[in-house]
């Protein structure tokens, strides 16, 4: 296990590179990616099998963060919530996994369409992790895939007291801001 992980260790929860990947896999998407302090996180697509990894998440998750990714501190959990976030198409619905040179999880990132022309995009990263610019880099990495894939319009949800999130988002170019029952709103254009 690496130093930057003593959170816990799901590297052998599933393979660091799928071994069999399903059919519609974007091998084309892994790579090693360098992110702050001089550190390197390897992202690939989220596979079936990374349905183990994300239960170890929430299983390991502090409250704060589950309640600033999904609104609240108990989202659900069960196998067929989980096998869903895990069962994108790489078209409409694509998750990237970022790890540790260890194949430790450090971040996922996600779109999701919505509507014609817009998907909602969300993050997750390790505390660890946080402020290494690993949020940053998988957003970064969505938009040239979201908009090949016909997206012109990447949509952010998040509470109004993540100040990470929002100067994350204002950093890459979300913009609009506001607010709707309690939760903010951003938006950037893509294409």
């Amino acid at each position: 296990m690496s130093e930057e992980a003593d959170y816990g260790s799901d590297a052998d929860q599933s393979p660091m590179r799928p071994t069999n990947p399903p059919d519609a896999y974007p091998v084309e998407l892994e790579q090693w990616v360098a992110v702050g302090e001089g550190y390197q996180v390897f992202v690939r697509p989220i596979i079936p099998e990374d349905v183990a990894r994300l239960r170890y998440a929430f299983d390991h998750a502090d409250i704060e963060t589950l309640r600033r990714r999904f609104f609240t501190a108990a989202p659900p959990m069960d196998r067929s919530h989980l096998v869903y976030l895990a069962g994108v198409d790489y078209d409409h619905r694509l998750a990237l996994l970022a790890m540790d040179r260890d194949g430790v999880s450090v971040g996922i990132g996600r779109y999701e369409q919505i509507a014609d022309g817009l998907a909602e995009v969300a993050i997750v990263v390790a505390p660890q992790w946080r402020r290494r610019r690993v949020g940053t880099v998988l957003l970064e990495l969505l938009e040239p895939v979201a908009a090949a894939h016909g997206i012109t319009t990447l949509k952010a949800l998040y509470l109004p007291d993540n100040r990470a999130v929002e100067e994350l988002l204002a950093a890459i170019g979300y913009g609009g801001r506001h607010v709707v029952d309690g939760i903010v709103e951003v938006t950037k254009p893509i294409g």
